[in-house]
């Protein structure tokens, strides 16, 4: 038996990608399915506002009053009331068998959370071997999501994923002390929780596919602030490096991050990458000690 589906649309400042991306999904061919948007803009625009209207049925708004992608992403599923979330970027074009795609893989009662393909729409993304690869001596999440074999994997790519409600819900949620800077390592880190908690597996189905345009305005985007991206990039990681790895693998990845960081200060020649290294790294340190942070958004 297929599951019933929503789909959550996080976005933020992205109007006239949000509703290319909601009109794909309207396309979609699949019996039970519905479209959530958590809307971190100030408020919605009159194009945005005509297309709700038009579709109560299937698509469900909300404008919030925060800003974050892991908030918006624990928002979603709590909003749900279906089998399963599918997260999708607020900036894609997809044909009308994304949301059939994602579903059938969970026939398989083993699979927990599916992976689906991502192409680029400036860039050619690597669709080399290392698909969906956690490399615990580096604390790296490889990607390669462009590749067009179906396998299983360590983790999901954020602009298209999707997971078992019950299993997000039982494992607490997308880690909210996650959304510093471009929230890096959120969905990583939500992978290697779900499996490390439940044992079920994470699947890469090929054919599930979307293009991303990589909107350069709006989002969760940090650009051209180094001291920023690297307090966010040093914060999150080591979140992930004091909870998924053990002390040898630690010392060889903060190594990595080191000689990585001290590259950036020269490029940027400064010292202020290094600040930001040394402040993002002690806080992400004190926070990967604890547990996942997840807000309640709706009582039931």
């Amino acid at each position: 038996m297929l599951p019933s589906i929503s789909v959550v649309i996080p976005t933020l400042n992205r109007d006239k990608y949000l509703i290319q991306s909601i009109r794909d999904m309207l396309q979609q061919q699949y019996d039970d399915f519905e479209i959530i948007v958590v809307d971190q803009s100030p408020a919605p625009t009159e194009d945005v506002q005509a297309l709700i209207a038009s579709n109560p049925d299937k698509l469900r708004y909300f404008n919030v009053d925060f800003k974050g992608l892991p908030q918006a992403r624990n928002y979603g599923w709590q909003a749900s009331t279906k089998d399963v979330v599918l997260y999708i970027d607020d900036d894609i074009r997809a044909n009308e068998h994304l949301v059939a795609q994602h579903a059938e893989c969970y026939r398989d009662a083993s699979i927990g959370m599916v992976a689906g393909g991502i192409d680029e729409a400036h860039r050619r993304l690597d669709d080399g071997p290392r698909v969906g690869v956690f490399s615990r001596w580096s604390c790296t999440p490889y990607r390669g999501f462009a590749n067009h074999a179906d396998q299983f994997v360590d983790h999901v790519p954020g602009g298209n994923f999707s997971v078992r409600r019950d299993l997000i819900k039982a494992a607490g949620g997308v880690d909210e002390q996650l959304n510093l800077g471009a929230a890096l390592y959120e969905e990583s880190e939500l992978s290697l929780r779900i499996k490390q908690r439940t044992g079920t597996k994470i699947f890469f189905k090929a054919q599930a596919r979307l293009l991303h345009l990589a909107a350069e305005e709006g989002g969760c985007r940090v650009l051209n602030d180094v001291p920023k991206y690297i307090w966010g990039l040093s914060h999150n990681r080591a979140i992930v490096m004091y909870r998924y790895l053990n002390p040898l693998q630690r010392f060889v990845s903060a190594f990595a991050l080191i000689k990585l960081v001290l590259a950036y200060s020269w490029s940027d020649r400064s010292l202020r990458p290094i600040r930001a290294f040394v402040a993002g790294f002690w806080r992400g340190r004190l926070a990967g000690k604890q547990q996942a942070m997840c807000s309640v958004y709706f009582e039931r």
